[in-house]
């Protein structure tokens, strides 16, 4: 019967953490948005359709003259988007190898020849370490932010429908860090595109 005890124990502590991980996600997950205009939009693969449509908006503002989609699985779905949206096919560029944010910094730098300024298009709770991947493999390009993100009051972000992908973030971010020497939480020189 202990045993029984311990583990149920166990699992409410858990549970209060994911619930404290969750509300607090709102708060220290998300990035400043600066939108541009920069030289290059980059949109990260994975849940395509509210990143195409975040990066399209950008476009079509005049946020960059050039698009570059980083990632495999739904690369050229968002290509696609894209130029549905109204880019034109001349100005989207694919990168569809890589298979985790750290990969898509590797494969996409060298696709940014030339680029002084970059936005990065991803998920509120992915900008802060996607940001810090592209930085830490490009220090010359000022990289910033534009997040899809819901309009919700910062304590409940975390509480979205996308818990699972919340607290897998932390898991990341700390993983980035012990593995490879990337932290999330720098704030460089010259941020802004």
């Amino acid at each position: 019967m202990i045993w029984a005890e311990r583990a149920t124990a166990a699992l409410v502590v858990a549970a209060a953490c994911a619930a404290c991980a969750l509300t607090a996600a709102g708060y220290v997950l998300p990035t400043a948005d600066a939108p541009g205009p920069a030289d290059v939009i980059v949109v990260l693969g994975g849940f395509g359709p509210p990143r195409a449509e975040r990066a399209a908006r950008l476009f079509a503002d005049g946020g960059a003259r050039r698009i570059l989609v980083a990632g495999a699985g739904d690369c050229d779905a968002i290509r696609d988007m894209l130029i549905a949206r109204g880019a034109p096919a001349g100005a989207v560029d694919t990168e569809c190898a890589s298979r985790s944010t750290l990969g898509n910094a590797r494969r996409a730098v060298p696709l940014l020849a030339g680029a002084r300024s970059v936005i990065l298009v991803t998920h509120w709770y992915h900008q802060r370490r996607a940001l810090a991947c592209f930085r830490a493999n490009a220090p010359s390009i000022a990289f910033a932010g534009a997040s899809v993100r819901r309009e919700l009051p910062r304590w409940r972000l975390g509480w979205t429908g996308e818990p699972g992908a919340v607290l897998a973030e932390y898991a990341k971010i700390a993983w980035y860090a012990l593995r490879y020497g990337i932290v999330a939480w720098t704030d460089p020189v010259g941020a802004k595109p």
